[in-house]
């Protein structure tokens, strides 16, 4: 009986390791997994928003929040209004509420910049043209 307790208790420690050291046997049937960050946003509306905005200065973006805000954009040199943008894409599904802009405009008056929202029509017009940009790219991803 005393010699089998030291059987039991180192068979019970190598079984305990066994998980552990499965991952350097390279005839293990499974590899252990490696952790993977989902997004937390639409891949084609986070797309969509970029493809959109490209012809814009990106200030900052950031996937995992969904938030891309653009600098001051002005269609000319001369130009005396600019404006920019912020896009969060607010989901991980594709939905018509999954995108939502915010956006300021400035306009130059008497050598000062007097800055306004945007207007709410203005911000549904990109948004709509983001929203119909994923459409495409979710449905372009089915014909590769």
């Amino acid at each position: 009986m005393k010699k089998f307790v030291p059987l039991v208790i180192i068979g019970a420690l190598w079984l305990s390791g066994c998980s552990y050291v499965q991952q350097w046997n390279p005839w293990a049937d499974e590899k252990p997994q490696e952790d993977v960050k989902e997004s937390k946003v639409n891949p084609f509306l986070w797309q969509a928003s970029l493809d959109k905005l490209g012809f814009m200065p990106i200030q900052s973006k950031n996937q995992e929040t969904g938030v891309i805000e653009t600098d001051w954009y002005k269609e000319s040199p001369k130009a005396k209004e600019q404006f920019k943008l912020t896009v969060h894409v607010v989901c991980k599904e594709l939905r018509s509420d999954g995108v939502k802009v915010n956006g300021q405009t400035r306009k130059l008056v008497n050598g000062k910049w007097q800055i306004e929202d945007m207007s709410l029509q203005m911000t549904q017009v990109i948004e709509l043209s983001i929203l119909k940009k994923a459409r495409i790219l979710y449905q372009n991803s089915f014909n590769k």
